[in-house]
């Protein structure tokens, strides 16, 4: 018997995944489950005239393209480069994670920089790069609003015996993981980077995997391989 797989990123992203898995015939059943809904935000920008713009996530491209539209926009991953090039950017991918975007930012030298990022972030983008001589200015252009369960959903997935949970921040492994402290399931986690794999506050996993590279394919890759 396949393992149940629990979707819990914002739906949109959840439902694509589930979409991409199925129709590599590998799923017997998906829970899709958020424990986060993306909601814009207003933010009040300064009157600085930036050299870049840098993306450590697709939310924030929206925003990019509307105030900033003629910047290169460089982003943490392919995923990220993908949708700022379909929004009219001009975009550079870091292909990794927020540690290999300070890199190509110091190799590039370029400042000022505006960082537009969610409420809840990690990796210090802005700390890091300042310290290294790159001013940088954030601001926050989203929040991830945490999305409470019904009652049927949590009942579904603590009915669960086996089930595979790809986490893709530490604030969404600490949430979820939560929300399945009392979970009897043989649990497979799959974690988009160490710092995720660490903020898992659930039960005990049987197996904890860290995708081989921080974006969307190894995690994919990675849930594919628990299935195969």
């Amino acid at each position: 018997m396949k393992p149940t797989v629990l979707l819990t990123r914002p739906r949109e992203d959840a439902e694509k995944l589930a979409q991409r898995l199925s129709s590599q015939l590998l799923v017997a059943q998906c829970i899709i489950a958020p424990v986060m809904t993306i909601v814009g935000l207003a933010p009040q920008f300064d009157g600085s005239t930036y050299k870049g713009v840098i993306l450590t996530s697709r939310h924030s491209v929206a925003c990019a393209a509307q105030f900033f539209p003629t910047l290169t926009a460089y982003c943490v991953g392919d995923a990220t480069k993908l949708a700022a090039q379909a929004a009219g950017l001009n975009a550079v991918s870091a292909h990794g994670a927020s540690e290999d975007l300070i890199e190509v930012l110091k190799r590039e030298n370029i400042s000022p920089l505006i960082h537009l990022h969610g409420a809840h972030t990690a990796g210090d983008v802005e700390i890091r790069l300042n310290d290294a001589g790159i001013q940088v200015r954030s601001f926050a252009v989203y929040d991830q609003e945490e999305v409470n369960w019904s009652q049927g959903t949590h009942a579904q997935i603590l009915a669960a015996r086996h089930l595979i949970v790809p986490l893709y921040s530490p604030r969404s492994a600490a949430l979820v993981g939560a929300r399945l402290a009392k979970s009897n399931a043989n649990i497979t986690i799959i974690a988009i980077s160490e710092a995720t794999a660490h903020a898992w506050t659930g039960a005990k996993p049987t197996l904890t995997i860290l995708a081989e590279h921080p974006d969307g394919a190894s995690m994919q890759k990675a849930i594919a391989s628990q299935l195969a």
